[in-house]
């Protein structure tokens, strides 16, 4: 959202060139790639390896980081709205105590990312965890092949039952069938909630 306040023209005259603008780039950066990043190393693990990785570590390892990374950077916000500019070696005075906090919250970031380290040397290499084939009760396709991937993926290309939005329902069909009907050449196919029916695989006559 600081973006928007960038592309106003007084907000930008004030802040262009400034920590505000180094803010904006690591909240972008970090906040949105890199945070993202490791949700997919945690989250597709089980499917890459057949191993996963320690949750409660997991836990420790985002709320420390979390909190490290806004404590370092959004300090930048304040340094740069206080007219703090870019790419300086002095400042004034009374600035040295939001760099010298924002300093100290960078080393405690970078220790946090230990904390992935070692849940993936211990979890993974050490002690390793066998994951189930589906750890996340996801109803993505992906997730209903063995963990982890087979060489062929699917045996059969599979036909969808259900869409990906009943994780809360005990009734919802299945996500997908991926075998024949017993003595058909033809494939159970959803057609609502509940229902099934019999579908042709073959093409239609020209």
């Amino acid at each position: 959202m600081t973006g928007v306040f960038l592309s106003d023209v007084p907000v930008d005259v004030t802040v262009h060139g400034s920590f505000f603008v180094m803010a904006h780039f690591h909240y972008t950066i970090m906040g949105g790639l890199v945070f993202a990043f490791f949700a997919a190393i945690y989250y597709w693990m089980p499917k890459l390896t057949g191993r996963t990785l320690d949750m409660r570590l997991g836990r420790i390892h985002f709320w420390c980081m979390f909190v490290f990374f806004n404590m370092t950077f959004f300090p930048l916000f304040i340094l740069g709205i206080l007219g703090m500019p870019r790419r300086v070696f002095e400042y004034a005075h009374n600035l040295q105590g939001l760099n010298d906090f924002s300093s100290i919250s960078a080393y405690l970031l970078g220790a946090s990312f230990l904390i992935f380290v070692a849940n993936f040397i211990w979890t993974i290499i050490i002690e390793p965890r066998k994951a189930a084939a589906n750890p996340w009760n996801s109803l993505g396709l992906e997730w209903q092949t063995p963990t982890p991937v087979p060489y062929y993926n699917f045996e059969r290309i599979p036909v969808v039952l259900s869409d990906p939005y009943h994780y809360s329902e005990p009734e919802a069909l299945p996500v997908a069938d991926l075998a024949p009907l017993p003595g058909t050449g033809a494939t159970a196919v959803g057609v609502g909630r509940g229902s099934v029916e019999e579908h042709d695989p073959r093409p239609p006559m020209a």
